[in-house]
């Protein structure tokens, strides 16, 4: 009642007063303004270069890292982030080649080493340095690996498959280098869930390419009521 009197008896005080309490939305604004937002990888590339020379970059050099501003001494990633527990789509492709009665041990040894790498560089928020060069020529040279298997498909369904995560790993690669942006939300999905199922695709249909006088003449791993 107070409130309304005085807006009865001095409506152009009560509407300036009014007027200095600080707004809802303006209240809003600086609590957005004041959370912290997570960091964008730094572009790699300066403006001026051209694309197709990003593009032989990506394809020819180890692994990099990627230039994070702002980041902590020591700040690592929570296991509960999607750049660390999408690697757990490596583990079929692995257990499936270690298993088989004809196993593929070129498909164990470097995918194995790929997941061990690439959950220590996603930990370490993929800092520039000896891990990430390592992470890096691991990572393509599984990726040429997948690309040698998919000609030797053993049919068009599975080459079409295969062909498939070819094209989404690639295009998820380059693109996510391209635009940093885009680096956080699609990296796990096109280069940890899509590489995985492409290797469980090949450890299921394809043959080993080591010579055969290589290749074990029993499973690598004998695991009950999986081994075949």
């Amino acid at each position: 009642q107070t409130v309304v009197r005085w807006a009865i008896a001095d409506p152009m005080l009560f509407a300036r007063s009014f007027s200095r309490r600080p707004s809802l939305a303006g209240h809003s604004a600086t609590m957005a303004s004041n959370t912290p937002k997570r960091d964008v990888p730094a572009p790699e590339w300066k403006a001026d270069v051209p694309a197709w020379e990003r593009l032989v970059s990506l394809v020819t050099t180890p692994g990099t890292g990627q230039v994070r501003r702002g980041l902590k001494p020591g700040e690592r990633r929570s296991w509960s982030d999607p750049q660390l527990w999408t690697h757990v789509a490596f583990v079929p492709g692995i257990l499936v080649a270690a298993t088989r009665a004809a196993p593929l041990p070129e498909l164990v040894a470097i995918q194995s080493a790929v997941l061990s790498l690439s959950l220590l560089y996603h930990w370490n928020y993929e800092r520039p340095g000896l891990l990430a060069q390592g992470e890096g020529l691991s990572a393509k040279l599984l990726f040429l690996y997948g690309a040698a298997q998919t000609l030797r498909s053993p049919d068009a369904a599975l080459l079409a498959a295969n062909s498939g995560c070819f094209a989404l790993t690639l295009g998820a690669f380059v693109v996510t280098n391209f635009d940093k942006r885009l680096y956080e939300r699609w990296h796990p999905w096109g280069l940890h869930v899509v590489p995985g199922v492409w290797s469980t695709l090949v450890a299921l249909h394809n043959a080993p390419l080591l010579p055969a006088a290589l290749v074990p003449s029993g499973p690598l791993l004998s695991v009950p009521g999986i081994s075949a």
